[in-house]
This record gives C-alpha cells, sequence and structure tokens, in this order.
C-alpha cells in the first residue's frame, strides 16, 4: 500500500519513527548531563554548573518522555478505518503554505543536527587523541598488541 492509499491513522503510525529516534537522541544525551554533572560537581564551585547541567538533563528527558507517549499514540491509530474527508473543507492554500514551513524547518533541524554530529565527532577524535596519548605515556593499551 502506497502513501497514496493509506489511511491517515496508518501514515501517523509509520511517521512514529521521527517521536521514537528524537526521543532516543534525547534521552541518551540528557544521561551524558547527569554524568557530567556528577564529574563536574565533585570540583570545588561545580555546585552551580552540575545543578543547571541536571535541570536541562531534566528536561531534555521530559522531551524523550513525551516523544515516546507522542509514538505510541501514533502507532495506536494504525487499525483507525478511514473517515470521510470533505475536500470543500480542505483550503489547499493554507496546506501548502503549512507544508512548505514544515519541510523548511525540517531541513533546518536537519542541518542543526548533522552540524552537532561533526562537533560530536571532532570531539571523540579529540578525546581518542588525548587518551592515546595518556596510554602511550603509560605503557601501550592491552588492545594495541598484534
Amino acid at each position: 500500500m502506497d502513501a497514496e492509499e493509506m489511511t491517515c491513522g496508518q501514515e501517523m503510525a509509520a511517521d512514529a519513527e521521527v517521536p521514537e529516534k528524537l526521543a532516543r537522541l534525547m534521552s541518551h544525551v540528557s544521561s551524558n548531563m547527569e554524568s557530567h554533572a556528577r564529574w563536574v560537581g565533585t570540583g570545588p564551585g561545580g555546585g552551580r554548573e552540575r545543578d543547571s547541567l541536571l535541570v536541562v538533563a531534566r528536561e531534555y528527558q521530559a522531551i524523550a518522555d513525551a516523544a515516546i507517549r507522542a509514538a505510541s499514540a501514533m502507532k495506536a491509530m494504525k487499525d483507525i478505518p478511514a473517515a470521510p474527508h470533505d475536500p470543500s473543507r480542505l483550503d489547499r492554500g493554507q496546506q501548502a503554505l503549512w507544508m512548505r514551513a514544515k519541510i523548511e524547518m525540517q531541513t533546518e533541524l536537519a542541518q542543526l543536527l548533522l552540524e552537532h554530529a561533526v562537533a560530536s565527532k571532532k570531539g571523540l577524535a579529540m578525546m581518542e587523541m588525548m587518551e592515546g596519548a595518556a596510554e602511550g605515556a603509560a605503557g601501550g593499551t592491552d588492545y594495541d598488541q598484534t
């Protein structure tokens, strides 16, 4: 069944992957913020940063939780039969305007996520380089033996 044959409920169920992936990312970032908060909170003057990170982590997790609820509700729509749609009530111009704005927002978000992924890769490379230098100074690692 292609998109033209799908019911609205089936389309919603198929699109549940978007909030599912959003939830996975937000929860993952939240857990890293919590870990960072534990780490920074041990140093002098770290309390304010720790507390702020924990607030942001809770909000990220709230986004994740809401996205999971949305995905679940969307999936639950899969078997809802098609309802009659009155074409005379659809403002096609307004719908097209809405769709163009949605596409622009999706594109902006996708670009922002890609930029953050590139920055994360650079940060990971720096961590791995520093880890390698530290291990080299300590006499190597167990996994670099051939």
